[in-house]
């Protein structure tokens, strides 16, 4: 798990007119809400150090946020992007302490070649992302899934990825993540 710092303003006006003003001298609003704060902290953040957060860190990074009030630590919550998807226009971010569990969407990320694809086969990738929960520092970036065995017909469910001991996940344990299909094209010339 990353950690990093991020210098974050808080801000005393809140608005559509505010923030464009922001986005326009290159900051992005904020918020951060977590149980343990009475009421949420409106920011700001730079967003070049917020673009290069999520180009490095990921999503399940945990991000030591400086305001004058004090350091908060904090996970990304949520983000939003304008219509193209080139700027940023406002992010949360949840307060966490590392002492406590969390509840985190994970990236699945598909590795090595299959069996089945090399014989011709599909792979399909039924689930993207997946909900775990667990202390902020044990989250991983991404887990990764070997599908080097996966032969034609195949499929890979929850129950089958290799987890550590300290991460809970939140799916069905028959929940399919990955099938590795017989085109549809050598079905019907075999028939």
């Amino acid at each position: 798990m990353s950690q990093v710092k991020l210098e974050a303003n808080v801000r005393e006006k809140t608005g559509k007119g505010v923030a464009r003003k922001l986005r326009r001298q290159g900051r992005v609003p904020a918020v951060l809400y977590g149980h343990h704060l009475q009421t949420p902290i409106i920011l700001d953040v730079d967003a070049k150090e917020m673009e290069g957060v999520l180009r490095t860190a990921g999503r399940t990074a945990i991000i030591n946020l400086a305001v004058p009030e004090g350091n908060q630590t904090a996970m990304l919550a949520d983000y939003q992007r304008d219509v193209f998807g080139t700027c940023l226009l406002h992010v949360d971010f949840k307060q966490v302490r590392l002492d406590e569990k969390v509840t985190a969407s994970v990236p699945v990320v598909l590795v090595g070649n299959s069996k089945g694809v090399k014989s011709g086969g599909v792979i399909e990738q039924l689930m993207r992302e997946i909900q775990v929960e667990a202390l902020p520092l044990d989250i991983p970036e991404h887990l990764e899934v070997d599908i080097t065995e996966m032969d034609l017909g195949d499929h890979m469910t929850v129950a089958d990825l290799k987890l550590t001991a300290n991460m809970t996940v939140l799916a069905e344990p028959e929940e399919t993540v990955a099938v590795i299909h017989v085109p549809r094209s050598v079905t019907l010339a075999e028939e």
